[in-house]
């Protein structure tokens, strides 16, 4: 090769794939709610300053199916708390961080750990003392959640758990009022985001965090896939994406954009101990 063609294909590479900032132009409409809409509402702001062409929107679509919305080109992006079923895979989605369900009991409980299904049948009613995990004889007192907020729809899905939950004399949301609860009550359970529960662990609330399946519920453990109750943060678009939405995806999986999934209490990508 000689010399001058050598030349030649270094600038052609550079003119590719050395796209700016300047360069990147265009609209860019999300769709996000709940837990994570604060996610996005403070990542598309640093996204913008980054791409000062690009405008952003966030929508909510209360009562609206978001991907027939994708579909239909009104979003570019759709934010899910699942993964994508059989039916949808004629998308693209791409998971930019994690949250991880914690379950907490009284930090004077002698239970420490549990397995799945015995989480489930505490909060479906079938296990109704304490003894029966190892602890006093004394009768469980379930703190639900409100439905259909916080934590709880994804709780029930990851048990398979829809409409099964036993009606408890108590319900606190947000996960504050659930850990105040717990704090306060020797035999109480509830559930609550493992972000929250370990900052509060750590700074000396007395509550625990119960082990599952014999993996603590450590972020790292959420990260590696280790820990059993975790959902995604999953961006979906059409396939493939636009150059925008491409554009912000990446983003949310560099340095920036996983520093704001940490900050809103959600599980980066990478976490180590």
């Amino acid at each position: 090769m000689t010399a001058r063609c050598l030349f030649v294909m270094i600038l052609l590479f550079l003119w590719v794939g050395g796209v700016s900032a300047a360069d990147l132009s265009g609209k860019l409409t999300l769709q996000a709610g709940g837990r994570e809409q604060g996610i996005f509402e403070k990542s598309t702001v640093k996204f913008e300053k980054q791409n000062p062409k690009v405008r952003t929107r966030i929508m909510e679509l209360e009562g609206s199916d978001p991907l027939a919305a994708l579909k239909e080109g009104t979003v570019d992006i759709v934010v899910l708390g699942r993964n994508l079923a059989p039916e949808e895979k004629d998308l693209a989605s791409t998971v930019v961080g994690w949250e991880g369900i914690a379950v907490m009991v009284n930090a004077s409980n002698r239970v420490t750990e549990a397995t799945l299904p015995q989480i489930a049948d505490i909060f479906t009613g079938k296990i109704k003392t304490w003894d029966e995990l190892g602890g006093l004889e004394s009768r469980i007192s379930v703190i639900q959640r409100e439905e259909g907020k916080g934590v709880r729809p994804y709780f029930e899905q990851l048990l398979n758990l829809e409409g099964k939950l036993i009606k408890a004399k108590g319900v606190a949301e947000p996960d504050k009022e659930a850990i105040k609860t717990v704090a306060g009550s020797l035999n109480a359970v509830s559930y609550l985001d493992l972000n929250v529960g370990v900052s509060n662990v750590s700074v000396g609330v007395p509550i625990r965090l119960l082990t599952i399946n014999k993996v603590e519920p450590e972020p790292s453990n959420v990260s590696s896939g280790a820990y059993p109750l975790r959902r995604p943060l999953l961006l979906v678009t059409k396939n493939p994406p636009s150059p925008v939405a491409k554009a912000f995806i990446d983003f949310m999986l560099e340095k920036d954009g996983q520093k704001t999934v940490l900050e809103e209490d959600f599980v980066p990508m990478l976490v180590t101990k």
